[in-house]
């Protein structure tokens, strides 16, 4: 059975209006009444309809996540742990989420986003949009945004221009750490297997790992990066050819742990011995590397932070608040500190 409004003014001893101003946590009733209603509404059990109120004062608290993923049909892991902790965040603020999920094409056309994002805000159906992309975000696709002052976070990516808010990772830090610790392990022949290079963060991963030898007056060898796809095979498939080259590298780092898992499953089935023989490092922080065998240093990336920040930036946003241009860093978890992580 519903608890209304009207059975926790009955319980309380109070008038509906009474409670109804100490429900919407209203001024103008006394600490004594107030103490009573909110007893009442935890002995009953109330909890305020969200949506019927947001129509009673001309507002949806629906958000719309925009997310231009290049595979659309089966999320992954990534993708579906930001998304969920997204969720999580903006439920906690009391806002609804709804969620478009489009490719880089529509209708065989290239997508025009600007359209698109302007239609959002001029339609006013949603009171913030949540920009998620595969794909890079230019400033000129979400400039309308601006001019219309519609409240909008990108996420994921960095987007320059006045009135933007955005929320990242620092790719380039958290790859930089990566190949350092490589280096400080005494290696000098490190192999990259990169992501695809229409991707932005498979670009920073890449410069990151280019710059980093070269400060460190470490040779760059062609051969020694290949790019995949973010896929485990491929990280097989460049772990097969690595392992052609004379000599073959001594550590390789992949632009993510799906690859870095395919290349530690050809690693051993050549007989090598991980680390000792050959190390291995990733890159997100994926749950399956605690259970691979040997566990893979991976550079982890804060998912649930990002998703809890960036619903709190367009929130606070909606609400008038300053837009913000925010980085986390990332955290590399090795040999040492991945027993502490498991526990």
């Amino acid at each position: 059975m519903t608890v209304t409004l009207k059975d926790v003014s009955k319980l309380a001893g109070v008038s509906p209006a009474t409670a109804s101003l100490v429900l919407n946590n209203q001024k103008g009733v006394s600490e004594k009444s107030r103490q009573k209603v909110l007893d009442a509404a935890q002995k009953l059990g109330y909890h305020p309809n969200i949506l019927a109120r947001s129509l009673i004062k001309g507002k949806t608290n629906t958000v719309l996540l925009c997310a231009f993923i290049k595979e659309q049909g089966k999320l992954s892991a990534f993708y579906g742990e930001l998304i969920n902790s997204l969720l999580t965040a903006v439920s906690s603020h009391e806002y609804y989420l709804q969620m478009l999920v489009k490719g880089e094409f529509y209708n065989g056309h290239p997508l025009d986003k600007r359209t698109a994002f302007l239609d959002i805000a001029h339609n006013r159906l949603f009171e913030g949009l949540i920009i998620l992309s595969h794909w890079p975000i230019s400033y000129s696709e979400v400039s309308d945004l601006v001019k219309e002052n519609f409240p909008f976070v990108i996420v994921n990516q960095k987007v320059d221009g006045e009135g933007v808010s955005y929320i990242d990772i620092d790719h380039y830090g958290g790859t930089k750490e990566a190949i350092i610790y490589l280096i400080k392990k005494g290696h000098r022949r490190i192999a990259h297997i990169r992501g695809p290079m229409d991707h932005l963060h498979a670009q920073e991963r890449y410069r990151a790992y280019v710059d980093t030898l070269l400060e460190h007056d470490i040779s760059l060898k062609k051969e020694y990066i290949i790019e995949g796809n973010f896929r485990r095979l491929s990280g097989r498939t460049a772990m097969e050819r690595l392992l052609e080259k004379k000599p073959y590298p001594t550590a390789v780092y992949a632009a993510n742990d799906k690859m870095a898992i395919g290349a530690l499953q050809v690693a051993k089935e050549k007989g090598l011995i991980v680390p000792q023989d050959l190390d291995i490092v990733g890159f997100d922080g994926i749950e399956a590397v605690k259970y691979t065998d040997p566990p893979l240093p991976t550079v982890e990336q804060p998912l649930e932070e990002l998703g809890k920040l960036a619903a709190t930036m367009l929130i606070e946003t909606i609400k008038g608040g300053d837009r913000r241009k925010v980085i986390l860093p990332c955290r590399l978890y090795t040999w040492d500190n991945l027993t502490k992580k498991t526990e």
